[in-house]
């Protein structure tokens, strides 16, 4: 039995998607970092929170601004290209932080 009215907006749909898969790709390496005894559980879980955070505050805006663009294809494209800008700034930024850590 479905009821149309209980359905997930696309931005929410979004903000999950991107939460857990911000916090599956955070996760493995924090995981890999904790193993080496680089960091405590406790400092490897809050970084897991905060790039799951951010990832889905990232996925739900791009979303939301595709969803207020629909109907207009220039400006769908560039909102996907500026929601693909952002995730990779969000991925070199956090791969320079690991290095900047493990250069300590």
């Amino acid at each position: 039995m479905s009821n149309n009215s209980d359905r997930i907006n696309p931005a929410s749909r979004a903000l999950i998607a991107g939460a857990l898969v911000g916090a599956t790709a955070s996760g493995v390496e924090q995981w890999r970092q904790y193993q080496r005894g680089e960091k405590t559980l406790e400092q490897a879980t809050s970084k897991v929170l905060i790039d799951a955070t951010k990832a889905g505050l990232v996925s739900g805006a791009a979303m939301t601004v595709a969803n207020a663009t629909a109907g207009r294809p220039v400006l769908t494209l560039l909102t996907l290209l500026s929601a693909g800008a952002a995730g990779l700034y969000l991925l070199d930024s956090i791969n320079k932080r690991g290095t900047d850590e493990t250069a300590e």
